[in-house]
């Protein structure tokens, strides 16, 4: 079970948490009032100690919630539901970017060659015409791969998308690594959650939890919108 936590900043300090489902998925909504006060910090501590206690350790949270009133919960990483996703991302990408397969060119990049980054690399292969990596430790081997199993010489034209799994990295390009969090991605929601999850990452924080609990399934999905930074 993970946390949902709100906040009001108005009305006397209080917290209070109910369990509710959402998708058939078990979540601890928390409801915290008042302006952060020493009486507020002190029930934040008890509610904290209760969740713990409850075997909670992730949470889900606006993006503007003080990091008191977070208890010390885990935020939930969205970037394996982005990579199960990869597909859709990509397709989403090349309209918005007005790429086509016959000249698309990518740059993919990450800080290791992991078996993440092969997944991505032979989706992108399938795509692009050009393919150029940087991807540490490992890229070597890689690029032997994509040459012997789809006669990819990498190189070429100037890359049109960046298509990244590093941790630390600027919403330019499509973020998969950890924290991707901070690119917003609009998705085409299922019936059953269009009007029950909020936006931003914080929605897609549930839809993450749901999938991981097999509740969702990435077919259910579609991507409206990726927000590239200039």
């Amino acid at each position: 079970m993970l946390g949902w936590i709100g906040w009001e900043a108005r009305g006397l300090p209080c917290v209070r948490h109910r369990v509710e489902l959402l998708g058939g998925m078990p979540l601890c909504r928390v409801s915290v009032g008042g302006r952060l006060s020493p009486l507020l910090r002190l029930l934040l501590r008890r509610e904290g100690r209760l969740l713990r206690e409850a075997g909670i350790r992730e949470g889900v949270w606006p993006a503007e919630l003080p990091e008191p009133l977070r208890m010390g919960l885990a935020p939930v990483e969205v970037a394996p539901l982005r990579r199960a996703l990869l597909p859709a991302l990509l397709e989403q990408a090349f309209r918005q970017k007005r790429m086509t397969r016959q000249t698309a060119s990518a740059l993919l990049t990450a800080e290791g060659t992991s078996l993440p980054v092969y997944w991505a690399a032979q989706l992108l292969a399938q795509r692009v015409r050009y393919l150029h990596l940087e991807t540490g430790s490992g890229q070597e081997g890689l690029e032997d791969w994509l040459l012997q199993r789809y006669g990819l010489a990498c190189g070429g034209g100037a890359p049109e998308l960046e298509v990244t799994l590093r941790s630390a990295a600027e919403p330019r390009a499509l973020l998969l690594g950890e924290n991707c969090a901070v690119q917003q991605v609009e998705y085409i929601l299922p019936p059953a959650l269009a009007d029950a999850l909020p936006d931003g990452a914080e929605g897609e924080q549930l839809l993450t939890a749901l999938w991981r609990q097999e509740r969702l399934r990435p077919r259910e999905l579609a991507v409206r919108r990726i927000y590239f930074s200039a």
